[in-house]
């Protein structure tokens, strides 16, 4: 759940709440203009049908889930 809903969409970075299963819950207006979906679109959807990984990536998402901490992605 968002605390701050002005903050959450003022964020300059795309940024997205992740629920059970691996779905979206939110997703701010960066990440929207940068998957080129609306927030309708985004809302429920599988992670992994929205966006494309390599595998490097699982395991740090994996941890990041584990220990229920954010993923920052540089590259």
């Amino acid at each position: 759940m968002i605390q701050d809903p002005a903050l959450w969409s003022s964020l300059p970075v795309p940024a997205l709440l992740l629920g059970p299963g691996d779905r979206i819950d939110d997703g701010n207006p960066a990440a929207e203009a940068f998957l080129d979906l609306s927030s309708r679109a985004l809302i429920g959807a599988v992670l992994w049908d929205t966006i494309e990984v390599d595998g490097a990536l699982l395991a740090a998402f994996a941890r990041a889930r584990r220990d229920r901490s954010s993923l920052f992605v540089n590259d």
